[in-house]
């Protein structure tokens, strides 16, 4: 197990996309952890402590926002990480205190949000 601080969990339903940003957090010296949908995530976050979750609003079954008013009391910081607008995002945003990042954000702001965030 790493630092708490340096964990980040990715649920995502695009693999590849997963796969990615997966890199992109291991370069930038963050412990990058995966799940593929709300209910794997839910899971896993029963189990561990990641210091932020970047999750995805649109998947199949379970989306991003379902899974965000179900975050056990305690939850770590949540990023929508979307190709969602902010406006399309503004409902699940509303639920807590959770930060928006378009897909198409830049190695720099992706580190600078989680900074902000996980330290």
């Amino acid at each position: 197990m790493g630092e708490p601080g340096r964990k980040i969990l990715v649920v995502d339903d695009d693999a590849e996309w997963r796969e990615s940003l997966l890199e992109r957090l291991r370069e930038l010296g963050y412990e990058p952890h995966q799940a593929s949908s709300g209910p794997e995530a839910l899971a896993w976050l029963e189990r561990e402590r990641p210091a932020v979750v970047l999750l995805d609003l649109n998947m199949p079954g379970m989306s991003g926002e379902e899974v965000a008013a179900r975050l056990p009391q305690g939850a770590p910081a949540v990023v929508f990480l979307t190709v969602s607008s902010p406006q399309e995002a503004g409902r699940a945003l509303a639920q807590g205190p959770h930060y928006y990042l378009p897909k198409a954000a830049s190695q720099e702001e992706l580190s600078l949000m989680l900074q902000s965030l996980a330290g």
